[in-house]
C-alpha cells in the first residue's frame, strides 16, 4: 500500500532544527545515566509503564505493563526489574529482546504530571530467588525483565496537562474490547460472547 503524500516533509536534521530550534541547556543537561533517588521515588509510586522494543529489522512494538504501585524493582542505580504477569502469551517484547535487547520505558503515575523515561538493555531471566521475591498473591511472575539502565530523564508535564489525562473518569464512543476483537481477529462469535469471556478472564486470570 502506498504512503499518503504530503507537501513540505522534513527529511534532514538541519531542516528539523531550523524549525524546532535547539533544546535549552537545562533540557539538554537533565539526562542522567542511572536511577537516582528522584527516579527511584517515582518508580516506587508508579503502577504503570509502557515498554518499547524492536525486532532485528527495526519493526517497533510498544507494550503496557501494570501492577500495584512500586511493582518495578530498583535493584541498584543501574538495574531495574519488571515482573511479567499473565497475559495473552504473544510475547512480542520478549521475542524482540532476544534479537535486539535495546528497550525504552516510560513510567506514568496517576496524579503526578511529570513522566519518567528510561532506556537501556534488557535481559529475560527466571532466577528463582528473584521471581520468588516478586510474587503477588502467592503467584510468581512467569519471567522477569532486567533492564541495564543507560539513560534516564524526567519529561515535563505539558503533554499530561494538555491531555487532561488524570481528569478523565470514563470514555464514551469507543466500542468494547469484544467488538474490536470480533472485527480484528475475524472471530466466529458475537461481540457479547467475546466480551463475556474477556470479563471472566479479568477476574479469573489476573495473576
Amino acid at each position: 500500500m502506498s504512503q499518503q503524500q504530503f507537501e513540505n516533509t522534513i527529511t534532514t536534521e538541519s531542516e528539523l532544527r531550523e524549525i524546532l530550534g535547539t533544546p535549552t541547556q537545562r533540557a539538554a543537561d537533565k539526562v542522567i545515566d542511572h536511577i537516582d533517588e528522584h527516579c527511584a521515588a517515582l518508580i516506587a509510586h508508579s503502577p504503570f509503564l509502557v515498554i518499547s522494543s524492536a525486532d532485528a529489522e527495526g519493526n517497533m512494538d510498544v507494550s503496557p505493563k501494570g501492577d500495584p504501585a512500586g511493582f518495578v524493582r530498583v535493584l541498584d542505580e543501574k538495574t531495574l526489574v519488571i515482573p511479567d504477569r499473565k497475559g495473552n502469551r504473544r510475547g512480542d517484547t520478549f521475542s524482540n529482546i532476544l534479537v535486539n535487547p535495546k528497550v525504552g520505558l516510560i513510567f506514568l503515575t496517576p496524579g503526578y504530571q511529570e513522566t519518567l523515561r528510561v532506556s537501556g538493555t534488557a535481559r529475560i531471566v527466571r532466577d528463582p530467588a528473584l521471581l520468588e521475591s516478586m510474587a503477588h498473591e502467592g503467584k510468581l511472575p512467569t519471567f522477569a525483565t532486567v533492564i541495564d539502565v543507560e539513560k534516564a530523564l524526567f519529561h515535563c508535564a505539558k503533554c499530561i496537562i494538555r491531555s487532561g489525562l488524570w481528569e478523565h473518569e470514563g470514555v464514551d464512543g469507543v466500542p468494547n474490547y469484544g467488538s474490536i476483537l470480533v472485527d480484528h481477529a475475524n472471530l466466529d462469535q458475537t461481540a457479547e460472547e467475546v466480551q463475556r469471556s474477556i470479563d471472566e478472564s479479568k477476574i479469573a486470570n489476573l495473576y
